[in-house]
């Protein structure tokens, strides 16, 4: 992003970006956004070296830029300075794994049943905390050989087309909530076409790698822009990936003029699933035929959620759903922050950033929490004893219930 779309003059030093701010919350060392972002950036704008290694400590949460009463883009320069910033061989090495985990999948997932079986060893784990610095204590998911596909009969002339960006982790690693959440919006009057999308790039805008995101957004923006140009509207399921297509591609392509106008047109036609049933919902056509059950829930909001600027949309659909009783937790960050929280040196802030959201969790006691990010429920299921799931497999089991809500999984 070129330096005066910052907003660097608008800094007052109020501070206001580092009360809201996770990790100056939790390590009293960490010098926070304020000094990491413009404070430094008026240094390295005049030619004169700022480097600090506590770039690294930043999660990316955009909490910083949604405080700011002046729009300074605080997130943005800490970005481009740690995409600088020079980092020791080992960790140089594990942020560039971390950075492509579409890679990552399509190697892991050639023999999934012997990848997951090495990566669940505890005497793996030791040896890549050792030789990778990936804390020892993390569990890797599960990966599964990609076959989402999208359904040969769905087609329809007189149903409205979206476009589905599945992501990774949905990709490799949990093909089946890509097919729940086609057969939920089957359910909801669309016709779901699967882009042959790769890796949206926030991994590796958050492990440094700017030329990579910048690689992936364009390959990505010439899928998405064709099926806009069809007629359809493109549905994330992923928070993570829904914030890069509504934001960052036009920030890591606006040197490019072509590839900059298509991002900026992807960007007013993608919506999380979330909102896109919402809108049905605003409009009376969403598909009210639940069956009532007995659960209680508590919901959790991404920070990449918040960031849109789009409200809650899958709390305001749980609460639609007879018999579920549902809590807006409002405990902040997680602290995993994707790849963050596997990072050796980074696992106790990660922890400690989420522990508030824990105590939240374990004093509500619900059956099970509600959260859109994959890594959020990796972290809410590391931290506390509770299950946590996509709300598209509630929803959508919520129309069909025999058993207790996800009983299966």
């Amino acid at each position: 992003m070129r330096q005066d779309d910052f907003a660097i003059d608008n800094c007052l030093k109020c501070s206001i970006c580092n009360a809201a701010c996770p990790v100056f919350s939790v390590n009293s060392k960490y010098p926070g956004p304020k000094h990491l972002g413009p404070e430094l950036e008026r240094l390295r704008l005049e030619g004169v070296p700022a480097d600090s290694g506590w770039l690294e400590y930043c999660l990316g949460c955009h909490r910083c830029d949604l405080a700011c009463p002046h729009g300074v883009g605080v997130s943005e320069m800490i970005a481009n300075a740690k995409a600088r910033h020079r980092k020791p061989f080992v960790r140089a090495l594990r942020d560039w794994w971390f950075a492509r985990p579409g890679l990552l999948g399509k190697l892991t997932t050639i023999l999934p049943a012997i990848s997951n079986y090495a990566l669940s060893m505890k005497l793996a784990r030791f040896f890549m905390s050792k030789l990778m610095r990936i804390a020892p204590q993390r569990v890797f998911p599960a990966y599964t050989r990609p076959n989402l596909r999208t359904p040969a009969s769905h087609a329809s002339e007189e149903r409205q087309h979206v476009l589905f960006f599945p992501g990774c982790f949905v990709r490799y690693n949990q093909p089946d909530l890509g097919r729940k959440v086609i057969e939920l919006l089957d359910r909801n009057g669309f016709s779901v076409e699967v882009a042959s999308t790769g890796c949206c790039g926030v991994p590796a805008i958050a492990n440094g790698d700017v030329a990579q995101a910048r690689a992936m957004a364009r390959a990505n923006v010439r899928v998405l822009a064709e099926g806009i140009e069809a007629g359809m509207r493109i549905v994330t399921a992923c928070s993570s990936c829904g914030y890069m297509l509504k934001t960052a591609f036009g920030g890591v392509l606006e040197d490019d003029k072509k590839f900059a106008e298509a991002a900026d047109t992807i960007a007013r036609n993608t919506l999380d699933v979330g909102e896109l049933l919402v809108g049905q919902l605003q409009a009376g056509r969403l598909n009210t035929d639940f069956k009532a059950t007995n659960l209680r829930l508590a919901y959790h909001a991404p920070c990449h959620q918040k960031s849109q600027g789009m409200g809650r949309p899958w709390f305001h659909l749980l609460r639609q759903l007879p018999g579920v009783t549902i809590e807006d937790l409002d405990a902040g960050c997680c602290g995993m922050s994707g790849t963050y929280g596997f990072k050796q040196e980074k696992y106790n802030v990660s922890m400690a950033v989420g522990q508030q959201l824990f105590d939240c969790i374990n004093t509500s006691e619900p059956q099970m929490v509600a959260t859109e990010c994959a890594t959020c429920q990796m972290q809410i299921e590391h931290g506390t004893n509770v299950k946590a799931i996509h709300p598209v497999e509630i929803m959508l089991q919520a129309y069909d219930v025999q058993k207790p809500a996800m009983q299966d999984r």
